[in-house]
């Protein structure tokens, strides 16, 4: 990846799914930092530690599955009632504010300093 960056072919390179220690070794041996890293985030799974370690380190964070467990019930790895949105908090929330508790769950993301991609189906 960093011959493509050097040759011009790519701005950036990425990581994706990857704990501290991981991050650590690739910034460690590699000669161009990682831009990014996207990993599952959302409040049941809020990797605070990692977050807090990559802006350290100058490296974005992008959530994906930002509502939780709704990302794997279609798939039926989780059963409705494990998402986040249908935690009792957020959906109080999103009636206070007048907002889905979607729009909640991705503000939740956003006011972290994350950059958020929601799953669509279509």
């Amino acid at each position: 990846m960093e011959e493509l960056v050097k040759d011009g072919l790519v701005k950036n390179i990425g990581l994706s799914n990857c704990n501290c220690q991981t991050v650590r070794d690739v910034c460690n041996y590699a000669t161009i930092k990682p831009a990014v890293l996207q990993i599952e985030l959302h409040p049941y799974n809020t990797q605070q530690r990692l977050v807090r370690f990559c802006k350290e380190k100058g490296i974005a964070v992008t959530a994906y599955s930002s509502f939780g467990a709704s990302s794997y019930v279609e798939l039926g790895f989780a059963k409705k009632e494990d998402s986040c949105m249908e935690e009792p908090i957020i959906v109080d929330i999103a009636k206070n504010y007048s907002k889905s508790p979607a729009q909640i769950l991705l503000r939740w993301g956003i006011q972290r300093g994350t950059a958020v991609i929601p799953k669509s189906m279509n």
